[in-house]
């Protein structure tokens, strides 16, 4: 007894493990390639027999080591993909109950398809039209099957030809028929088949209620174009069989395969295998796999291609790096502080024979080589024009002991290796705007360097007047006061120019006149109003202590009102800062990452116009904005 028992346990666990995994193993499997990028490769796999309502699990491998996947239902496209259009008999030979089972069977027929195939119907009866066209909408579907009535005859063949017509843009198409009367249209049964079959369309077949030896050419016309006949010996059995016919449609599954970098640039197979245990299908399939991907960090930077560099272009970068390395070493910041003192003492050299006539420079020393040549260029450069004086008061001013000649070298060295840098990525219009750019950033160094030295001095010039004024409290006189001023304050641009003022006045200069030039020379209007006063205390009398104590005050209440304005009006500047400044900062990212996207501003006659405007435009808003915010104190 307790034997029997066992084996009637054993065969109940066969027969529920047996039947518990889908047979997918005897079922067909195809899986194609449908994208190879470096990294991916995306695979669509048709799995027969498994459930819409369930995704079987996926495995994939190459060469027996399984590769990392992820797997979602395919997303429906918006082109015409797989299609079945239900020809539905309504004639009077459906009426009573087999009408209302073929409706039921065929939203049930529906609700078991893949998400992605589309389902149309077409009424065949009397004249048949097309209820439904072919569409993914399930709701849409039962809304139009829900007012179905029996009338008239049969029109099966007329109504297969509209349902051809119906699903003429799909692909991969099928045309299911429901009927249990006879087919009465006036086509041809055999034009009908040619017509099909030349289509590549499918058509199936669900006799309802209908004789062994009926329908015969219809039936026909089923095994013509490869088709199955399911009948339906009742009414309630119609359901059955279009759920049958549900099931020969495979569950199309998008898988995703992630390839490790060294299969970069192979060929090789993908084994894909769906569902577990005795019911896994398998198949494998060719793959070319992508060259290996760039890496993260280039990846997230989409920078223009580079041109390719000639060794013409690199013999001409190496020219310009020691181009330019020779001039910071001969005509620059070179030497000691000691040799710079003495080249500025030259200046005041009485001309000798070998000196120019009319001149106080000294020619280069012979035998200098290149460097020599280049100072000699660049102090003919300097004097064109009468260039060179202004050139050394924009030095004086900016604080920078180099001569005219040499800054002039200078900055021609910034402008060729801007024009390097830039021609070596874009080509000859890059080239002229890098020399631009290296020639403009020279300049603006040079002015914001002297523009850094006069704000400086004119914070200094307050306190130091204040030390004269208590010098002169003292007994001191103005020159004296000045001069232990000099002496005694740190170094910056007050002291030095206080100092270079009080040696003209040792050489017989007027204090006066000496001081005078030193506002000019740098530019402040507030030690130019000092000197006046004392020259107006000179010529009628007073304390000059107390004069220059009243000037002291002014200067400083002009610079709290100064202070007390640019922090009125730092909101609009920041404003302007902002407004320039943005679109020039999204023109360059845009070049940089998207210059498909900006190249018809060059490229066509619009662009162009659009161009020349914005550039007329921005420079008349910077204008205007500059003098807005421009608050004179």
């Amino acid at each position: 007894m307790t034997r029997r028992v066992g084996f009637a346990v054993l065969a109940a666990l066969g027969f529920l493990l047996g039947t518990a995994a889908p047979a997918l193993a005897d079922q067909k499997l195809d899986v194609t390639v449908a994208d190879v990028t470096p990294g991916q490769v995306q695979l669509v796999a048709d799995v027969f027999g498994a459930s819409v309502a369930r995704t079987p699990p996926v495995t994939v491998a190459q060469d027996g080591r399984q590769l990392p996947s992820s797997v979602q239902g395919a997303e429906p496209s918006p082109a015409p993909g797989r299609t079945v259009v239900v020809v539905l008999d309504t004639s009077v030979a459906m009426a009573g109950a087999r009408l209302p089972a073929a409706r039921e069977g065929v939203l049930a027929f529906a609700e078991r398809l893949p998400a992605d195939v589309a389902v149309g119907v077409v009424t065949a009866a009397e004249k048949p039209a097309v209820l439904v066209r072919p569409t993914r909408d399930r709701s849409a579907l039962r809304a139009a099957l829900s007012d179905l009535r029996a009338t008239g005859n049969a029109a099966v063949y007329a109504g297969l030809r509209l349902a051809a017509g119906a699903a003429k843009e799909a692909p991969d198409r099928r045309l299911l028929v429901v009927t249990a009367g006879r087919t009465t249209t006036g086509d041809p049964p055999d034009a009908v088949v040619r017509d099909l079959s030349a289509a590549g369309n499918r058509v199936d077949l669900v006799p309802v209620q209908v004789p062994a030896g009926g329908l015969t050419e219809l039936r026909q016309l089923v095994t013509a174009t490869g088709g199955t006949v399911r009948p339906a010996a009742r009414a309630e059995a119609v359901g059955g069989a279009l759920r049958a016919f549900a099931e020969t449609f495979p569950l199309r599954l998008s898988i995703t395969v992630n390839v490790p970098p060294e299969l970069a640039g192979t060929a090789g197979n993908l084994t894909v295998a769906v569902g577990t245990g005795a019911g896994v299908a398998r198949t494998s399939v060719p793959v070319q796999f992508a060259s290996s991907a760039p890496s993260p960090a280039t990846a997230d930077r989409v920078l223009p291609a580079l041109p390719v560099v000639r060794p013409g272009l690199i013999a001409v970068l190496v020219f310009g790096v020691l181009l330019v390395s020779t001039l910071l070493v001969v005509a620059g910041p070179m030497g000691s502080a000691r040799e710079r003192r003495l080249r500025q003492v030259e200046r005041f050299r009485l001309p000798t024979s070998g000196a120019r006539a009319g001149g106080g420079q000294v020619r280069p020393r012979p035998g200098g080589g290149p460097a020599s040549t280049v100072l000699a260029l660049s102090d003919r450069m300097a004097r064109a024009r009468g260039g060179e004086e202004r050139v050394a008061k924009d030095l004086e001013r900016a604080g920078m002991t180099l001569r005219p000649r040499e800054w002039t070298a200078a900055r021609a060295g910034a402008t060729v290796a801007g024009a390097l840098l830039l021609g070596l990525l874009g080509g000859v219009l890059a080239a002229l705007l890098g020399a631009a750019l290296g020639w403009l950033a020279a300049g603006l160094y040079r002015r914001v360097r002297g523009a850094r030295r006069r704000q400086a001095f004119a914070d200094l010039l307050p306190d130091t007047l204040q030390l004269v004024v208590g010098s002169l409290r003292s007994g001191f006189s103005l020159a004296q006061a000045i001069d232990a001023v000099v002496q005694d304050s740190p170094p910056g641009p007050l002291t030095v120019e206080l100092g270079r003022a009080m040696a003209e006045v040792r050489l017989g200069s007027n204090l006066d006149d000496a001081l005078e030039r030193v506002a000019q020379r740098v530019e402040n209007d507030d030690l130019a109003w000092a000197v006046m006063a004392i020259r107006i205390q000179r010529d009628t009398g007073g304390n000059l202590a107390e004069v220059l104590e009243t000037t002291v005050e002014t200067l400083r209440e002009r610079d709290r009102l100064r202070r007390h304005v640019r922090a009125l009006s730092a909101e609009g500047r920041l404003s302007a800062y902002v407004l320039i400044a943005l679109p020039i900062v999204m023109a360059v990212w845009m070049l940089l990452t998207r210059r498909d996207y900006l190249s018809p501003l060059w490229t066509t006659p619009v662009g162009l116009i659009m161009l020349v405007g914005a550039l007329v435009l921005m420079v008349v808003g910077i204008f205007w904005m500059a003098r807005w915010i421009k608050v004179e104190v």
